[in-house]
């Protein structure tokens, strides 16, 4: 009997790990075999994605504006936000609109948004803007503003998009929703403290979210990477063990598109599971506290602050 209990807990532990998600995308992939339906057709013509200019999220616009999406970029720089709708529109003739927004500024930020917004059939909002402190920072070495910073990206700016769009959605009975969380969030971060700690908020609206959401027509996905290079995370990635595959963001984030409406939860890339499993064979307290502090030692003997 004792076997049979260890053997369930194995299967229930690789099964909450990994299996769950890979049955969902075999799954999804099966179905799309057999009912071949493009994105606007399935979701709605408009892809809104947030920090839409760099990294994983201008990796997006660029994917999905491929699968015939149009494309509404929200970033901060309006001279790369010109750049990027022109050469979206020039290589996959999709239409692009944006905005310039600063969504570290808080709630004041939101009513253009909504009016902008509210011209076009939105079948996907990407949240995919957020901040990251110096990782070499303590919680008490933290500035006020990169605190607030945190919160307003990583967490308001997250909520209060999905409460825009989503209204829209659930009349359509279409659409999906995907925030980019980080597997950060799954355990506490020394280190990397508020940001962890922003990014289980994120995976945990997500989760709730794609349940509440059953159903309905509209999805929620959570996508929680491990580390991708980026503009922001070059200089850290660098200090990483080679066992550690970091992976590009061009590869990563046409995986993650791939496991559009396949499952609710992904890493993005079957590489990142298989990382955050061998975390997850240590006991709590050293799972918890070693890849952070880790982190924390090999970013602060480098001199890397960004």
């Amino acid at each position: 009997m004792f076997w049979w209990i260890g053997v369930y807990a194995v299967f229930l532990w690789c099964y909450n790990g990994f299996l769950e998600s890979l049955l969902g995308i075999i799954w999804g992939s099966l179905k799309n075999l057999l009912i071949r339906e493009r994105f606007p057709q399935k979701y709605g013509k408009w892809a809104v994605i947030t920090g839409a200019t760099d990294g994983i999220g201008r990796q997006y616009a660029e994917q999905l504006a491929r699968k015939g999406m149009n494309i509404m970029l929200l970033s901060r720089t309006e001279h790369k936000l010109i750049a990027v709708a022109a050469e979206i529109e020039r290589k996959y003739g999709v239409q692009t609109k944006w905005l310039a927004v600063d969504f570290s500024k808080g709630l004041e930020i939101y009513k253009p948004l909504r009016e902008q917004l509210a011209s076009i059939e939105v079948g996907m909002l990407v949240n995919n803007v957020g901040h990251l402190p110096p990782p070499s920072q303590t919680f008490d070495e933290n500035s006020d503003q990169d605190v607030t910073a945190t919160i307003n990206l990583n967490i308001v700016a997250t909520t209060t998009m999905i409460r825009i769009v989503l209204p829209g959605m659930l009349r359509r009975h279409k659409g999906i929703i995907i925030n980019v969380s980080s597997s950060a969030g799954y355990h506490p971060g020394p280190g990397m403290t508020i940001y962890a700690a922003s990014k289980a908020y994120t995976t945990s609206l997500g989760l709730g979210l794609a349940h509440e959401l059953h159903g309905t027509g509209v999805q929620c996905q959570t996508v929680a990477p491990f580390v991708v290079l980026t503009n922001r995370s070059q200089d850290f990635a660098k200090l990483l063990p080679r066992f550690m595959a970091v992976l590009d963001v061009e590869r990563f984030v046409r995986s993650a598109v791939f496991t559009i409406g396949k499952t609710a939860h992904t890493c993005g890339h079957w590489l990142h599971p298989v990382q955050i499993f061998h975390i997850n064979l240590l006991p709590q307290s050293p799972e918890e506290a070693i890849p952070g502090w880790w982190q924390y030692i090999i970013i602060a003997s480098a001199g890397v602050n960004s």
